[in-house]
């Protein structure tokens, strides 16, 4: 692997930290779990040897998965007495994702989805506006 190779890697590896840190600020079983599994993917590939074309797409999906955590994810606290998952969307959501496209509830691990469901209907979703820049 190349030094600029090597430094696009170790860049993508802050980012993705940085992206998760912003996505999962203050859920501490998120933010260990997602460290995990970053680190996990990146140990599993830090040997990878073989045609350019491979190690370009292994940096790309680090590029992809970056635009996900930062674009593509949104948080939702369950407001039990309403039956009601409030979602504030931040202006780097707004491009992606409105009251009109986002119409379904997708929890991240079976344990969240037993957790939100148990003892009440499926909530509906609604979805505010956050103040704030979302920037990082």
């Amino acid at each position: 692997m190349s030094s600029a190779t090597a430094l696009r890697a170790i860049s993508g590896y802050r980012r993705l930290f940085r992206a998760r840190r912003h996505l999962f600020s203050g859920d501490n079983r998120a933010l260990r779990e997602s460290r995990i599994a970053i680190r996990a993917e990146f140990d599993k590939n830090k040997n990878v040897a073989g045609p350019p074309e491979h190690i370009e797409g292994l940096l790309q999906m680090i590029d992809e998965a970056e635009d996900m955590l930062l674009h593509g994810i949104v948080r939702g606290e369950l407001n039990r007495e309403r039956n009601v998952v409030e979602v504030k969307i931040g202006p780097e959501h707004e491009t992606r994702m409105d009251s009109e496209t986002m119409t379904h509830l997708a929890p991240i691990t079976a344990e969240t989805e037993k957790h939100i469901i148990d003892g009440c209907r499926k909530p509906k979703i609604e979805i505010t506006k956050a103040s704030g820049s979302g920037q990082l």
